[in-house]
């Protein structure tokens, strides 16, 4: 029996970069895994898919992001599967992925791999991103993602029981990978990180590693993220309210102090994300 997933959604947007990502799963080292292709409004779906030898399964999801990832976390959990790996369909993978993964889970409970900036058309942008990051290098808990985060649907696997019981995110909330580990990481899972795998992150308007510049604007928005993303915490977890509470305190008044104040954290070597936005 098949013990991993690989678990990823897709959507219009990105299938002008899928075949990259089919074609690293296609050359990965361990092939022993399912792909799980939760399909966010793509139309004849099956097309793409028509020449790949990966054994997949297509599950249609739909709403808000919000939505379709709850739906995903929903499906995952009543699968039979032990492993799941995350990827996101704009990205691609080193060759060595799966079979990283699935070694380190069987001494963790969630592992998380290094980036590799890439652009649009796959021109390297970066070494290893986070390889000499310290944080990365002792204990990883909720602490450890508190003013930022490193762990997300795109560079990560998880074991089948660090899923909670019932998973639901405020319709407000972004960082929604952000969220979903901050919840994880109350219960003190055993969290690694590696660099022997790697996920191409692929530079575009979305993605927020890898900006060269913030704008007031991009403060403004990345600012509202951790708010809301505080905010929701603190409904659940006492030791957020204080964040909450700050950052509640200036959400009617954000200024141009604020951002110039910020932009002194621009100049964190490979920042992790949403590490740029502080007050």
């Amino acid at each position: 029996m098949v013990k991993t997933a690989f678990c990823s959604v897709i959507f219009p947007a990105n299938i002008i970069y899928f075949k990259d990502f089919l074609s690293s799963l296609e050359q990965q080292t361990n092939k022993d895994f399912v792909l799980l292709l939760f399909n966010d409004g793509v139309l004849n779906l099956v097309d793409y898919l028509k020449n790949t030898h990966l054994v997949y399964k297509i599950i249609n999801v739909k709403g808000s992001v919000s939505e379709t990832r709850t739906q995903l976390f929903e499906y995952i959990k009543e699968t039979s599967f032990e492993n799941f790996i995350f990827g996101d369909t704009d990205d691609y993978f080193s060759s060595n992925r799966v079979e990283v993964c699935t070694k380190w889970l069987e001494k963790v409970d969630i592992i998380a791999n290094d980036l590799i900036l890439v652009s649009s058309d796959k021109t390297q942008l970066t070494g290893l991103y986070w390889e000499n990051r310290p944080e990365l290098k002792e204990t990883i808990s909720i602490e450890s993602i508190k003013k930022y985060n490193f762990l997300g649907l795109g560079n990560t696997a998880i074991k089948k029981k660090v899923l909670p019981n019932q998973i639901k995110f405020d319709s407000n909330l972004v960082a929604l990978d952000w969220y979903f580990f901050s919840i994880l990481l109350q219960k003190h899972w055993k969290v690694g990180f590696t660099s022997q795998s790697v996920v191409y992150y692929r530079q575009h308007n979305a993605n927020i590693v890898g900006r060269k510049e913030m704008t007031f604007e991009d403060f403004k928005k990345g600012f509202n993220v951790k708010l809301n993303h505080y905010i929701s915490l603190a409904k659940i977890n006492a030791d957020f309210q204080e964040l909450a509470i700050e950052y509640s305190s200036v959400s009617d008044k954000i200024s141009e102090i604020n951002y110039t104040n910020s932009l002194q954290n621009s100049t964190i070597k490979n920042p992790f994300w949403w590490e740029e936005i502080q007050l």
